[in-house]
């Protein structure tokens, strides 16, 4: 099993969702991105590889409308960020 650690950005990324749904679907949409990312303990590699880096250690979930941004090093995994699939990815995820 590996150790999962949200980056304060993917944090701010859930607080800011939370924000801006309706505050009844909002919370099911923050639980249900959560369970997945745990999931992420025991299969690290579940996700694909980023289509814009094709990198192994960076990958995202899928999780309706949002990419899930990841990052695996050796036994942690980093959720980095979590995209709205209408915004235009970061090009300072490729490190």
């Amino acid at each position: 099993m590996v150790k999962l650690i949200w980056l304060k950005t993917a944090e701010n990324d859930l607080f800011q969702i939370y924000n801006y749904i309706y505050e009844d679907s909002a919370i099911k949409t923050i639980n249900e991105i959560v369970e997945l990312v745990d999931k992420l303990r025991y299969i690290p590699y579940m996700g694909r590889k980023i289509p814009e880096y094709n990198k192994d250690n960076q990958r995202e979930l899928i999780y309706k409308s949002y990419r899930i941004i990841y990052k695996i090093q050796s036994d942690k995994v980093f959720i980095r960020r979590i995209w709205h699939s209408s915004r235009q990815m970061s090009t300072k995820l490729s490190s």
